[in-house]
């Protein structure tokens, strides 16, 4: 027996099964945690969008006025006052709201409002101290 050598069994590196789902499970909670946030945040720029742009409409419908000399009251279509906005951007293309409801006909001298389909889609992130003075 002289000579003989005895070799320990070697153990390979790797991870258990246990191990694995022990972090599958904590990056699941984690994600349960943070999703609703993400979800909310993404509401909450959603509707200041939504109301950054009523604060457009409402500058290119004053200016439309003021071009072409109309009236406080009268009609102003949805194809005059894009024409005031900046091109290439989705407000002045579709003359809808970052979640496809429409803005429609507006009337010189009063304050644009939010669609109701929007405000009600965004009602959980964005009261009616938050759409002032463009709430409905």
């Amino acid at each position: 027996m002289l000579g003989e050598t005895y070799s320990q069994p070697t153990r390979q590196a790797g991870f258990t099964l246990v191990e694995i789902m022990i972090v599958v499970a904590i990056i699941t909670l984690l994600a349960a945690l943070a999703i609703p946030g993400i979800l909310r945040a993404r509401k909450r720029a959603q509707a200041s969008r939504v109301k950054d742009d009523l604060r457009l409409i409402e500058a290119a419908v004053d200016q439309y006025a003021i071009e072409t000399q109309r009236q406080p009251g009268s009609v102003v279509s949805v194809s005059d006052w894009t024409a005031y906005l900046k091109t290439e951007t989705q407000l002045c293309t579709t003359g809808k709201d970052v979640l496809g409801h429409d803005f429609g006909p507006q009337t010189v001298d009063q304050i644009p409002i939010v669609p109701s389909e929007t405000y009600a889609a965004l009602a959980d992130v964005a009261d009616d101290g938050f759409w002032s003075p463009f709430a409905p």
